[in-house]
């Protein structure tokens, strides 16, 4: 599956997968700790390891493991000791990557091909939830950030992979994290993706209602002025039709400079729409007018329902075909997020390959 046109296929979904396969009751938490336990830890291996078969790079299953979190699920009590806790979680889980990619190489003869780790740089909040990001982001948001960004950069990963964003101040305190590490001079900062996450309905705003083109041209003016090697802008753990709008901002956003674009979407059907609205909204399902129903905006969305099976998820082959769309418009890093699966990855890798091929 290699690419010659410059093509990074990322891995896809690890939590969903965890569910199917019997080790995790489909939280973010018990998927993390799924990392660390010897009774599970090589099923976290094996997922990568599937992944491996059609990616370039795979993504620490580390999702939650940041410091307010072992707090509030009741793994640390104070401070210090969510520190250390989140920090343990995200060797546990670079850990279980390098031993994949070290079975794989061994198995596949593949070790002249380079296998890259990504590092997961999470929200510090609820996904999606942009009014609960902190508003500081000296005070709030890069104390925890350092913590994940120290920890990652000791383990070595290839890249840093700050992913799921909803707001540009979640962005920035990552940026200038990693300025003050580096400016330290203990570790060599590695490429660093940053990927935000958007409306399914309105693919040209994120999460917090910013634009999203504003956004971008925050993160890339203030990595210039703090000299950090940004490689890639992306937008992720979004409906692939809203990736499908927003990544032709992104191209525009990045033309000139040596930043790619990164695109990953979800395959469950309502990961991002009923779930929000469900939450927000209530039982009756009801905005302040009384008519914003989940049916209403899932009218508004750009969704195909022949995409979907029965169960609701976005099939290998519908997935792949968002997949051709991004790289079309420009995307040269190309994953899958919530709800996609090794199967789903190898149909993107094969139709991307179809493609360079039928272009020589």
């Amino acid at each position: 599956f290699k690419m010659s046109n410059g093509l990074i296929i990322l891995d896809g979904g690890m939590g969903h997968e965890l569910k199917l396969r019997g080790v995790s009751d489909g939280t973010f938490l018990a998927g993390v700790l799924a990392s660390e336990n010897c009774a599970t830890d090589n099923v976290v291996e094996s997922i990568h390891g599937d992944y491996l078969a059609s990616c370039d790079v795979i993504t620490t299953n580390s999702f939650v493991a940041v410091p307010q979190r072992m707090i509030e699920c009741g793994l640390a009590t104070d401070e210090a000791r969510s520190n250390s806790r989140a920090s343990e979680l995200i060797r546990a889980s670079v850990d279980r990557a390098r031993a994949a990619i070290s079975k794989h190489n061994e198995e596949m003869g593949d070790s002249k091909r380079k296998k890259r780790i990504a590092g997961c740089v999470p929200p510090l909040t609820e996904c999606y939830q942009a009014k609960l990001v902190p508003s500081s982001v000296d005070n709030d948001l890069i104390p925890e950030y350092t913590v994940i960004l120290s920890t990652l950069l000791e383990c070595k990963v290839d890249i840093l992979l700050a992913e799921t964003l909803s707001t540009t101040r979640e962005a920035l305190a990552i940026l200038r994290s990693l300025s003050g590490i580096h400016k330290m001079g203990t570790h060599q900062i590695p490429p660093l993706w940053m990927s935000f996450t958007i409306h399914d309905d309105r693919p040209t705003k994120l999460r917090s209602d910013e634009q999203l083109e504003t956004a971008c041209q925050c993160i890339i003016q203030e990595a210039n002025s703090l000299n950090l090697p940004l490689e890639a802008i992306g937008i992720n753990c979004s409906a692939p039709s809203a990736i499908s709008n927003a990544v032709p901002i992104l191209t525009k956003q990045t033309e000139g400079t040596s930043i790619k674009v990164c695109a990953y979407g979800n395959c469950f059907r309502t990961s991002t729409s009923e779930w929000m609205i469900s939450c927000s909204l209530g039982e009756d399902n009801k905005g302040v007018d009384g008519t914003c129903t989940t049916e209403k905006m899932m009218k508004q969305m750009d969704f195909c329902a022949e995409d979907y099976d029965e169960e609701g998820y976005l099939t290998p082959d519908s997935y792949a075909k968002y997949s051709i769309e991004w790289s079309k418009s420009g995307a040269t890093i190309i994953g899958g997020c919530c709800g996609s699966r090794p199967k789903h990855m190898k149909k993107v890798a094969t139709a991307l390959k179809s493609r360079e091929n039928l272009q020589r």
